[in-house]
């Protein structure tokens, strides 16, 4: 055959290899294929025109190098843009499909702080009421009758954390601002003893008591 023939066959079996690899998974073996092609026609078309034609020579070389950014380029747009592409090339997940529950741990993030009481036994995990909805539920290593006031402390998974409501408002300290608080009703009152001056000597003088010199 002609080299000439054989040049523009080859560039064209080379750019339907390219075209190829996008759609027939080969690990690569379809790329050097459609490299190898390339090559060849090249070689080819030197040999049909570098010394006799030069300006069929580097017209080929022009071709050569317009088609293949094009071919590939084409064949990502037509990839990205079309749903045959969409069938090739798969879509990334969307953040809910990754993270299926998301939109329901969101929800239960507004429940956190809520009170409600538990309908089974929690052995930790059984079913609570909290605003009227029947919802999942574990305890920190609790175990919990049913009909116990809890609170909603933290979401897990697709469950609500919960502890007794009792412990959620601890007592408050005893107020020490003032000194009522803590002093006993005997201390608060002073004694008549404490009150009282130690007795003065008496100037006068007594029926007894001998006259001085």
């Amino acid at each position: 055959m002609d080299p000439s023939h054989l040049a523009i066959l080859l560039l064209i079996l080379g750019l339907a290899l390219l075209v190829a690899e996008f759609f027939v998974p080969s690990g690569g073996m379809i790329t050097v294929m459609a490299v190898v092609s390339i090559v060849s026609s090249v070689w080819f078309a030197w040999k049909a025109w570098g010394t006799t034609s030069p300006g069929l020579w580097w017209g080929f070389l022009t071709v050569l190098v317009i088609s293949l950014p094009t071919t590939l380029g084409g064949m990502l747009f037509l990839l990205s843009n079309t749903r045959l592409g969409n069938r090739v090339l798969l879509k990334a997940p969307d953040l809910e499909e990754v993270t299926p529950y998301q939109r329901e741990q969101q929800r239960l993030q507004q429940l956190i702080g809520k009170t409600g009481r538990t309908l089974t036994l929690l052995n930790p995990g059984g079913m609570v009421l909290v605003e009227g909805e029947r919802i999942h539920s574990e305890t920190p290593g609790l175990m919990l009758e049913a009909d116990t006031a809890v609170e909603v402390i933290a979401v897990k998974g697709t469950r609500v954390v919960v502890r007794p409501a009792s412990l959620s408002s601890p007592p408050s300290p005893p107020d020490t601002t003032s000194e009522s608080a803590w002093l006993p009703e005997e201390a608060e009152k002073p004694r008549d003893n404490d009150s009282r001056s130690p007795p003065k000597p008496s100037d006068e003088r007594l029926d007894f008591d001998l006259g001085g010199g």
